[in-house]
């Protein structure tokens, strides 16, 4: 009978996360040896030399002609891969990619590493739509061959989704297999040995294609943690197509898939924080960067945006005015002055409005808001007045305050004035409050055109307000304006409709 020797005692301590720290940094090592083995020979880089020079010269499309050996294949994926000053004077042509894989089929793993390093490092940078087709095709046919071959572990990955990585629409098909499982962006990179690319051409066509699908998925207006995500500078600043940026495709799509309804708060502050308030001057740089690009079009949509979230801000400084006085009359005037300024913009006559905030004004929102959130504004050297300006269907403006303010209205604004200048931003209280009659009166010759009203506690104010507005041509209907629990009091004395 044959004797059973007992099972030796074998136990394997669990790893610790400082040992998978010290196998991630051996494995960069390792991969930073096999990326320049073979580099150092006298031979190697004589043919190197030979490449840039003729680079150098402007005779790139001749390299194909200088591709005879495989240590030339070598040179020439090394240069196109780790060389930007080479890679840059480089477009990669069908029969060039085809002489790479005649010198030598199956390529050397050092070879093909490079060639699929510089596919995902330059991509479109290097290669037109033919191009791309034909260096993913020949990546692909190489990786057909890795079962076949010892020691190509490291391609395996590569191997195993080289149909979906090597097409010329790869980032774009990528992108649509991850979100259909469900899976971020980081994730994406790691499950498809991308990682070590973040910095390439493929890497941010996926990034444009990743965050572009994802914003058009998005329910119109709703919040989500994406905005939060494309309002990083490393992501809105990404170049795009055409020297633009990533930034701008991501600005379009917010607006156009707003559209004619009002812009959402969390769509508003997300194009606010990319590209800023387009009614600050046009010489601003970031005018220039961001607006100037977008078009007039959407430049108008935003204004009218923007004019809703102005006297948003100025009611509630006004609200808040009104109950720091602490006077009953002041209060009751704030309903009265808020239902007339929102039924002017639920009409949709605003078509353009600034903001001018006093000291304890700007202090009161920046408690309530982030100051990249505000819209532009201009300050006013007071601490006890705030001032909006609407322009009322392009043929009236109209200038409202705080703090026993006049409101006034004229048919035509005072150059002098200065309200229309986005490049001053500091107004002193009598520019707004008195001088304004001064100007207009100076510039125009006259009142004609001209009005201003004492706020009351009475029905009067609105309607020579509504009068002034009809007068100039505005077509209005005139109950939205005024309080709903006095509008037939209104109705009665006016006759209004």
């Amino acid at each position: 009978m044959i004797a059973t020797l007992p099972s030796p005692p074998f136990e394997l301590p669990e790893w610790t996360q400082e040992q998978f720290v010290a196998l991630r940094r051996a494995e960069q090592q390792l991969a930073t040896v096999r990326q320049h083995a073979g580099t150092s020979s006298a031979r190697f880089k004589h043919t190197c030399q030979r490449f840039e020079q003729l680079a150098q010269r402007g005779q790139a499309a001749l390299m194909g002609d200088h591709i005879v050996e495989p240590i030339d294949a070598r040179a020439f994926t090394y240069l196109l891969a780790d060389v930007d000053a080479f890679a840059a004077r480089i477009a990669l042509t069908r029969p060039l990619l085809a002489r790479l894989q005649q010198v030598r089929s199956p390529m050397s793993r050092l070879s093909l590493l490079q060639l699929i390093r510089a596919y995902f490092l330059r991509f479109d940078a290097v290669a037109d739509a033919a191009a791309l087709d034909a260096w993913g095709a020949l990546i692909t046919s190489e990786l057909d061959q890795i079962g076949q071959r010892r020691g190509a572990s490291e391609l395996t990955i590569f191997s195993q989704y080289r149909h979906l990585l090597f097409a010329p629409d790869g980032p774009a098909r990528l992108v649509a297999h991850a979100r259909a499982a469900g899976v971020d962006f980081d994730s994406l990179l790691v499950n498809y040995g991308l990682s070590g690319f973040r910095g390439g051409r493929y890497i941010k066509q996926c990034l444009y294609q990743y965050y572009l699908a994802q914003l058009d998925a998005l329910p119109v207006g709703s919040s989500d943690p994406l905005l939060t995500e494309i309002c990083k500078p490393d992501v809105y600043n990404v170049p795009y197509t055409g020297g633009r940026l990533l930034g701008h495709a991501i600005l379009e799509k917010l607006i156009d898939r707003t559209g004619s309804a009002p812009i959402s708060a969390a769509w508003q502050k997300a194009v606010l924080s990319i590209a800023g308030d387009p009614r600050m001057p046009h010489s601003n740089p970031r005018f220039q960067q961001w607006w100037v690009l977008l078009g007039d079009k959407r430049i108008a949509m935003m204004r009218g945006w923007l004019s809703r979230f102005d006297l948003k801000l100025f009611l509630e400084v006004l609200e808040q005015s009104a109950k720091d006085s602490g006077k009953k009359d002041m209060e009751r005037m704030y309903g009265s002055r808020k239902v007339f300024m929102e039924g002017l913009l639920e009409q949709g006559l605003v078509t353009e409005s600034r903001l001018f905030l006093d000291g304890n004004s700007e202090a009161f929102l920046k408690r309530n808001y982030k100051r990249d959130d505000l819209p532009d504004y201009a300050r006013i050297k007071s601490g006890q007045t705030s001032v909006i300006y609407l322009n009322i269907g392009g043929r009236v403006h109209m200038v409202e305050g705080s703090h026993s303010f006049k409101l006034k209205f004229m048919d035509k604004m005072p150059q002098a004035s200065r309200i229309l200048d986005y490049s001053k931003q500091l107004f002193t209280d009598s520019e707004l409050r008195m001088e304004i009659s001064y100007r207009y009166n100076r510039e125009f010759g006259g009142f004609g055109g001209y009005a201003d009203f004492v706020h009351g506690t009475n029905l009067g104010w609105q309607h020579g307000a509504i009068q002034f507005i009809e007068g100039r041509g505005v077509a209005l209907e005139a109950l939205p304006l005024i309080p709903p629990n006095r509008r037939r009091e209104y109705k009665t004395v006016y006759g209004a409709r």
